[in-house]
């Protein structure tokens, strides 16, 4: 029985031997456009390492998301942004900008969830943090769903 190998991304089949390279490079099977894509995006490792924990869990996540205004690190679009943080961000003036364009998001009504790159640096944490994340998401996608059915119930009972 042959099993067929396909992109973690965009679920196209890849060969065995692309399989092997991405799993030794990224820990998941990636066609070689998708590497190419996550390369160039400029990502760290850690925020690579977590955006592929979280689209193995079927998320709808987005590297290097840009809204227009600001770019982060991942993001459900119009729902949730995840940044991960390295220690200049404790730095004053970089906290200060970290703040205002989480106030700005806030804005939009698209919460920020910030990681600080340590509580990824292990294997304990980093699951723990992927645990965390996917509970927001499941929550951020389930408002619309939630509201849908609140709507659907006050127009049946309208009728």
């Amino acid at each position: 029985m042959k099993t067929t190998l396909l992109c973690l991304e965009c679920g196209l089949a890849i060969s065995r031997g692309v399989h092997e390279f991405s799993q030794r490079i990224y820990g998941h099977s990636l066609c070689m456009k998708d590497q190419y894509l996550i390369e160039e995006s400029g990502a760290t490792a850690h925020v690579v390492d977590l955006y592929l924990a979280l689209k193995e869990r079927n998320f709808p996540i987005i590297l290097e998301y840009f809204d227009g205004h600001k770019h982060v690190d991942m993001a459900l679009p119009g729902k949730l942004y995840i940044e991960v943080n390295g220690p200049y961000h404790l730095a004053k003036q970089q906290a200060m900008v970290d703040l205002t364009r989480s106030v700005y998001s806030l804005e939009k009504k698209i919460p920020t969830i910030i990681i600080p790159n340590a509580l990824l640096e292990n294997q304990q944490s980093f699951t723990h943090a992927v645990e965390e994340l996917s509970k927001a998401c499941k929550v951020m996608l389930g408002q619309r769903s939630i509201l849908s059915s609140m709507l659907a119930v006050t127009a049946a009972q309208l009728q």
